[in-house]
């Protein structure tokens, strides 16, 4: 959810509650007013017909007309409360249209001159009162729903400007790419705490550059300022293997020099391939079928492994595509592939099955089970085979991490088992 839709989100809820108080509170206020003003013209009525009912004894008589009806009886002493006026709420069938109507009402007490007690009951239709009081709600609601929308529009309006240069710095780091010629953010705005956050982006992307280029200069003079030396050495050790004058002894020594020195060279090219993964120095990618470079990393390890007799099982159960650098994703399946063939026991088996997801790669040991919770840090060892730099898990590791590839492993059944998921 982005912070504008949060944010008008939290402002409704409470901004709805209030209106809709407010609503009805306005509401009880029209009813209350509209209730006393029936109620005070029922009580001038009343005064003038009790006004004029005692200045003419002819009319204590009861009175009916459309709208106001009024009736006169007398009633005894002990009945008569002359200090109370009651107010009541009733309906009253209208004659000609068979028809209920509300109607508010006035019952009250008046003495005449010669000591006799009348209960006045005077009814009013309130059919007006109804028909204000429909027209009130409508009209409430039509503001209510309208008032709403405008504050909300206004609400979003509001946000929409006052975050622009946010979601145009959030744009620009998307787009922005290390080690890549990007174009330079221009972001206006009179917002100051928005120019802080600017400078600090800018600020902490230029350093990020700085320390991205430092690294890689360091990555390509370390490739060329150790491996010439090493090679140099290799080379000087195959010439002294040459000559004739060596006893079996230094031969043997030179063997071994030129295994260590050979190991030192492979541990050298996979750190250094490491420090790039992690420097995110391959931008190019291209969509790649892995089950054709699968069979291919396949074919040249079966040559390579051939003395150990491995059976190898591949199952394409669909094809499995894929975005990346096609270097990586050679040196990803290489490393897992070749994995298999340098910890499998002789004539030993891998099972390679690949879907539309995920790929598998199986294979026979006599090792245990091993902890999966260290299996791919640097310089993990399964074994201590003589081919083994304990760094090819580790990459597999870095390159499926920069594509969010799953890396899984388990122990079924005596085979030790790498699964790819792929996005």
């Amino acid at each position: 959810m982005r912070l504008r839709q949060y944010t008008l989100r939290n402002l409704s809820v409470p901004l709805l509650l209030i209106l809709s108080a407010w609503a009805c509170a306005f509401y009880i206020t029209i009813i209350r007013e509209i209730n006393e003003e029936t109620d005070e013209s029922l009580t001038n009525h009343k005064m003038l017909i009790i006004k004029a009912a005692l200045a003419d004894s002819t009319l204590l008589t009861d009175h009916v007309d459309i709208l106001t009806q009024y009736y006169i009886h007398e009633i005894p002493p002990a009945k008569a409360d002359l200090s109370k006026d009651v107010f009541f709420d009733s309906t009253r069938v209208v004659p000609l249209e068979m028809i209920s109507i509300p109607v508010r009402g006035l019952r009250t007490c008046f003495r005449t001159s010669d000591d006799k007690y009348y209960e006045l009951t005077i009814i009013t239709s309130i059919l007006e009162k109804e028909d204000m009081v429909r027209a009130t709600v409508i009209g409430l609601a039509i503001l209510y729903f309208s008032l709403v929308f405008c504050i909300l529009l206004v609400i979003h309006l509001v946000f929409r400007k006052s975050l622009h240069p946010l979601y145009v710095l959030f744009d620009w780091l998307k787009k922005y790419r290390l080690g890549k010629t990007n174009i330079p953010l221009r972001n206006e705005t009179k917002i100051e705490e928005f120019h802080i956050l600017n400078e600090a982006i800018e600020d902490v992307v230029r350093r990020n550059t700085k320390l991205y280029n430092m690294q890689k200069q360091f990555v390509e003079n370390a490739a060329h300022e150790l491996q010439t030396p090493l090679a140099i050495c290799i080379n000087k050790l195959e010439l002294m293997s040459e000559n004739p004058d060596c006893t079996e002894r230094q031969l043997s020594d030179i063997a071994s020099l030129h295994q260590t020195l050979s190991g030192i060279v492979k541990m050298n090219k996979s750190l250094l391939l490491l420090s790039r993964i992690e420097n995110r120095q391959f931008p190019e990618t291209s969509r790649i079928e892995m089950n054709k470079l699968v069979s291919g990393i396949q074919e040249n390890l079966d040559e390579m492994y051939e003395h150990k007799h491995i059976t190898v099982t591949v199952k394409n159960s669909a094809q499995l595509f894929t975005t990346m650098n096609e270097s990586l994703a050679s040196t990803l399946l290489t490393n897992l592939i070749k994995n298999a063939y340098i910890h499998n026991c002789q004539d030993g088996i891998i099972q390679i099955t690949i879907t539309a997801h995920t790929l598998t790669v199986a294979n026979s040991s006599n090792a245990p089970r091993l902890n999966a919770s260290t299996l791919f840090d640097r310089y993990e060892r399964q074994s201590r085979h003589k081919e083994s730099t304990g760094l090819g898990l580790a990459i597999v590791k870095s390159i499926a991490a920069l594509y969010e590839i799953q890396v899984e492993y388990n122990h079924d059944k005596q085979l030790h088992e790498f699964k790819l998921t792929f996005k």
